[in-house]
């Protein structure tokens, strides 16, 4: 009996492969010396090149139909030949001619190539005309083979059918049953084992037939069955491919004036076979654009949006008056305190507690805003627990209801005597049931005074903090659902700096707005929550003329826009991330000068008026403005010397003599926060000598 060889399916082979890892070696791992068997590292290479070696000697084993069928279980689908793209040069004949949309012109050859105007184009008697022409898909007609009468049966056609518009629900033009035309169906589920049709499976490219399905009653066939032994045909459009195209200067044979090919806008392509498939969908293997910072949005946005002039992603926000009030400061406030009381509701003082040199937990109550001390009361002293060692002070609703927390103990002011924090607050994780830097809170309700809201509290113990919802009733805080959350001070209180994020001294909170106090400094900052949504600020394209004021409906966000930003950004967010579409904070102001003309006739001033308008307007506009002409920057404050800045080039401008803004605010500047752009709605100029 002859032995059969065995077929070399596969190039990669053991030893090749674990030479070409020996000598990536030195440059890749410059400490890994030893290349010998016996090195462990070395043994483990050789374990992966032998199952690499086996696994594609496997794979180059299968037989087509297989291949075909991982590969469209993959999603993998070799691509039809792509018809050729062409300029045609018609020749001036000396009369006149129209030439119609659709007009055939031929190359001669033994299997005509056929291109197709794509407009119509009239060639004057006395010169050339251009016009755009494309491949015509020939038309094949093809003997599939001959049905065996089985169920489910399959044929492919040698060519994959051209069909740019992908009609619905099969791209051949016919399919021929022994003679008779079969139609098309979308699926099998809706006809029965009578009806006569076929399904185009476009991810193999295969003209499938009537299967035999198991259902929980037994089977049933889905669709007419060829008879054995008649033959399948089908009819259907294919192209050509780069290789049989053309080049320019090819002659053109047509009922039209001489024609030649002037340019060959796109070759076309030729039909892939299995291993460029592969090869194509590897590339597509890569990582898609994912979305995962919030410059990545913005990025996706700029690039791909085409409604949108302007994005801004923000995953926090610092406060709008990132000012820190004077109660909260030294020398107000003593440079090291041990706790703070401020009332969560319309606060208005702040009693700061520190240690005196007797070593006693000692009191000093200051106005907020202006720093001056105030006169304490007999509510500001401390428990006698808490006498030597106070860790933190909560005050949700005014100075009638504190929570004193020293060491594991806590209690409310009037409590006969104290409680361990774990009692008062189940489920508080071990490292805040005692020794906590600092208790701060959030109010959730409207803080009327009637013993009645809901509160974020935060618990804060080294570098974490521990937060819950709660209700106030009664004297007690009750959980009112849900789950705590830990999480770190650095994450969830972004902007902060690291010294104010470790064991801060103190914690309080004034309108939403976190103040840390860690020695000397005082710092402020927003909670960013576990499950805040990122926020896209849009600014659509805008009116650029200078002398078209913006009107507030210019900037609104419209549904287009949202569509969009929605279409691009869901396909690229991570899962889980949360989006917030809206507009930017715009931050109206008037800009104020007071300015010198070259002439102060009365068309003069006029003119000077009118041309440091447009000077302020161009320079402070959303999409076109600042010192970069790309837009006024995110959150930048406006001062007067913006509006200098914007006048000193206007060329009937002589001199400026006074600047200004005019906000809302009485300040010399326009606060913009980092979420604001600013919108010039005045310009108050005045001309004198």
């Amino acid at each position: 009996m002859q032995e059969l060889p065995v077929p070399d399916l596969d190039d990669l082979r053991f030893q090749p492969m674990v030479d070409a890892a020996k000598r990536a070696l030195p440059s890749r791992s410059p400490s890994w010396t030893d290349h010998n068997v016996s090195d462990p590292g070395v043994t483990l290479l050789e374990a992966c090149a032998g199952r690499v070696d086996a696994l594609v000697y496997r794979a180059n084993r299968m037989t087509p139909q297989q291949r075909s069928r991982l590969l469209a279980l993959m999603g993998i689908t070799p691509m039809a030949a792509v018809p050729c793209r062409v300029v045609v040069r018609f020749a001036a004949s000396g009369v006149e001619r129209d030439v119609p949309a659709g007009t055939e012109l031929a190359v001669p050859r033994e299997r005509p190539f056929v291109l197709r105007t794509t407009a119509p184009v009239r060639v004057p008697a006395d010169r050339p005309a251009t016009v755009g022409a494309v491949e015509r898909a020939e038309a094949v007609t093809e003997d599939l083979g001959t049905s065996d009468g089985t169920p489910g049966q399959r044929f492919a056609p040698s060519r994959r059918p051209w069909s740019p518009a992908a009609p619905a629900p099969s791209p051949l033009t016919e399919v021929m049953v022994g003679g008779c035309a079969w139609p098309a169906v979308e699926s099998f589920a809706a006809v029965d084992a009578e009806t006569p049709c076929y399904w185009w499976d476009d991810a193999v490219g295969e003209v499938v037939f009537g299967p035999l399905v198991p259902f929980a009653g037994g089977e049933r066939q889905l669709g007419a069955v060829p008879p054995p032994g008649v033959s399948v045909c089908v009819t259907y459009a294919a192209c050509r491919g780069a290789r049989e195209g053309v080049y320019p200067g090819t002659e053109l044979v047509g009922d039209t004036p001489p024609a030649v090919v002037g340019e060959v806008v796109a070759p076309g392509r030729d039909a892939e076979d299995w291993r460029q498939a592969l090869e194509r969908a590897a590339l597509g293997l890569a990582p898609p654009r994912r979305a995962v910072t919030a410059a990545d949005h913005e990025r996706i946005l700029t690039e791909q949006a085409f409604t949108v002039a302007r994005a801004l992603v923000l995953d926090s926000v610092r406060p709008e008056d990132p000012r820190v009030p004077d109660g909260l400061c030294p020398p107000a406030r003593p440079e090291s305190v041990t706790a703070c009381a401020v009332a969560v509701h319309d606060p208005d003082c702040a009693v700061h507690y520190f240690v005196d040199a007797a070593g006693n937990v000692a009191h000093r109550q200051v106005d907020l805003e202006t720093g001056l001390e105030l006169a304490g009361t007999a509510e500001d002293d401390p428990p006698e627990f808490a006498a030597q060692r106070l860790d933190a002070v909560l005050e949700p609703e005014g100075d009638v209801s504190r929570l004193w927390f020293s060491g594991d103990l806590c209690a409310w002011t009037g409590d006969s005597g104290p409680k361990k924090i774990a009692d008062e607050f189940p489920g508080l994780p071990d490292p805040f049931r005692a020794g906590v830097d600092a208790v701060a809170a959030l109010a959730h309700g409207d803080g009327d005074g009637d013993g009645d809201g809901d509160y974020e509290v935060f618990f804060f113990r080294d570098d974490s903090f521990y937060h819950r919802r709660f209700t106030y009733d009664n004297g007690r805080l009750r959980p009112s659902g849900g789950r705590g959350v830990r999480s770190l001070i650095s994450e969830s209180f972004p902007h902060l700096s690291p010294h104010c994020a470790h064991r801060p001294d103190a914690v309080v909170t004034v309108n939403g707005v976190f103040f840390f106090v860690k020695g000397a400094r005082t710092e402020s900052t927003l909670w960013l929550p576990e499950d805040a949504a990122l926020r896209v600020l849009l600014v659509p394209h805008l009116p650029a003329d200078p002398a078209i004021p913006l009107r507030d409906a210019d900037l609104d966000v419209t549904d287009a826009m949202l569509a969009e930003a929605g279409a691009l950004l869901d396909g690229a967010r991570l899962l889980g991330d949360r989006l917030h579409v809206a507009r930017p904070d715009y931050r109206p102001f008037a800009a104020r000068a007071r300015i010198r003309s070259w002439a102060y006739t009365a068309d003069s001033v006029k003119e000077t008026k009118a041309a440091a308008g447009r000077a302020l307007y161009r320079y402070f506009h959303p999409t076109s403005g600042g010192p970069a002409g790309s837009g006024w920057p995110w959150g930048r404050r406006v001062h007067a010397s913006d509006v200098l800045a914007a006048l000193e080039t206007v060329p009937e401008v002589r001199t400026v003599l006074d600047a200004s803004v005019v906000g809302d605010r009485d300040t010399p500047v326009v606060e913009v926060p980092d979420n604001g752009l600013v919108l010039l709605t005045a310009c108050l100029i005045d001309v004198t000598d």
